[in-house]
């Protein structure tokens, strides 16, 4: 599974957008985290719409990893 860290710049980052874009296209599953609880941040650009953007908990990534999504 891939995790992918999201911050405040997440959506300028073109090296996460890619990285992600080969996620998908190797049909590997990932999921979304966003790294600080107390600032707004934001999905790469190639994530899908319906990617969901998890907040980042030690019960959340148990579950994530765990394939609860």
């Amino acid at each position: 599974v891939v995790i992918i860290l999201c911050g405040e710049y997440t959506h300028n980052a073109s090296g996460v957008a890619a990285e992600l874009m080969i996620t998908q296209e190797k049909n590997k599953d990932y999921f979304l985290l966003a790294a600080h609880p107390d600032k707004t941040c934001t999905k790469p650009t190639s994530a899908k719409s319906s990617d969901k953007l998890y907040n980042w908990t030690w019960p959340n990534l148990k579950i994530l990893i765990g394939g609860g999504r």
